[in-house]
C-alpha cells in the first residue's frame, strides 16, 4: 500500500481563491493564536466602547440614547459569539486529550 501524503499548504491552494489582496496575505502570515487575541482585543474594544457611551447617557453629556443601546447590544453579542468560540476550543481540546495514541 502506498504512503500518502496530503500537505496542508497544497490543499490550502487548491480552497483558497487565487487574490492579490493584502489583506489575505497578512492573514495567512498570521498564527492561529495570532487571531484569536486579534478577536478578543476586537470585543475588549467594543465593551469599552459601550461602556464610555452607557456612562456618557447616563452623566447627561449625551442624549444618543440609540446608539448607547445599539452598542450595548453589540457588545452584548460579540461578548457571547466570544464565550461560544471558547467553549468550543475547550470542547475540542478535551476531546484531543481523550484520544488514545
Amino acid at each position: 500500500m502506498d504512503d500518502i501524503t496530503i500537505r496542508s499548504a497544497d490543499v490550502l491552494a487548491r480552497i483558497q481563491p487565487q487574490s492579490t489582496n493584502p489583506s489575505t496575505e497578512q492573514a495567512q502570515d498570521l498564527g492561529f493564536g495570532d487571531l484569536l487575541k486579534g478577536a478578543i482585543e476586537k470585543v475588549n474594544a467594543i465593551q469599552h466602547e459601550s461602556g464610555r457611551l452607557e456612562d456618557s447617557v447616563a452623566r447627561g453629556e449625551s442624549m444618543n440614547i440609540h446608539q448607547a443601546i445599539i452598542t450595548g447590544e453589540k457588545a452584548g453579542l460579540s461578548f457571547n459569539l466570544m464565550m461560544k468560540v471558547r467553549n468550543k476550543l475547550l470542547d475540542a481540546y478535551q476531546e484531543v486529550i481523550r484520544m488514545q495514541v
